[in-house]
């Protein structure tokens, strides 16, 4: 009785978080572009690894193709914001021992005639510790899977259950 009580309870705990599951045939293999995200930061070259984790978990995440040019079913717009490294625990020698790395990605995915179906925002901020040898740049590619991963759902929400 005891353990029937706690899985009705972690049932009723984890439908009130807000995830979603989504369908493994969500995209029904129609094809997208996804091109280079833009990136007006002083943060020369990451749009490229960010730009690779989002097609990356598109294909993981949904039935669909990557095409680029002829005419895809969708495209996905991405841009990325508000970048920034932040030193959050400085040392009495100079320099941090505790920094944060911030990145905003804007998004909209668009139809094959040019309307925006959905758009978003998706901030993360990730600690990274310079006495083991961490910086910005590895947090940001941590950052990178934790915002594509987002936008991958809410695509697939989207293509899902498309608004009317």
């Amino acid at each position: 009785m005891r353990a029937l009580s706690l899985i009705l309870l972690l049932i009723a705990t984890t439908a009130g978080c807000g995830y979603q599951m989504i369908s493994p045939g969500v995209g029904g293999g129609r094809t997208f572009s996804v091109p280079t995200a833009k990136n007006a930061s002083t943060w020369h070259g990451i749009e490229v690894g960010f730009t690779t984790e989002m097609r990356a978990d598109l294909q993981r995440q949904l039935d669909i193709r990557l095409v680029s040019g002829n005419s895809p079913d969708f495209i996905l717009n991405t841009e990325i914001e508000d970048v920034g490294r932040r030193s959050r625990v400085g040392l009495r020698s100079g320099g941090a021992a505790l920094g944060l790395a911030q990145l905003a990605v804007r998004w909209e995915l668009v139809d094959a005639n040019g309307e925006v179906l959905s758009t978003g925002l998706v901030r993360r901020n990730l600690e990274f510790l310079t006495d083991l040898g961490e910086d910005a740049f590895g947090a940001f590619d941590e950052i990178f899977i934790e915002i594509s991963q987002q936008i991958a759902l809410q695509v697939g929400a989207e293509l899902a259950h498309p608004s009317d």
